[in-house]
């Protein structure tokens, strides 16, 4: 169930997008490349699944983690 709300959660959460952060750091990087001389499209697919992938266990662990604050009692909602 976790992986079906990771992997639809632009669909779910219908007000999802970029943060301006995220979009900064993503222009960053891709002018950095284009500065290095780096072919963007040839790697783009990669970087993009190491992203995703990194997004994933990102949030995995901050699911993992909110949840034992509510079943601990640490967190609660009011």
């Amino acid at each position: 169930m976790i992986d079906k709300i990771f992997d639809n959660f632009e669909i779910l959460y219908e007000n999802y997008m970029d943060m301006p952060e995220t979009q900064k750091e993503r222009n960053n990087i891709f002018k950095h490349m284009e500065e290095k001389g780096i072919d963007i499209i040839e790697i783009e697919q990669d970087i993009s699944t190491l992203n995703s992938e990194y997004e994933r266990q990102g949030f995995l662990y901050g699911f993992r983690y909110a949840i034992s604050l509510f079943l601990d009692g640490t967190l609660r909602y009011e």
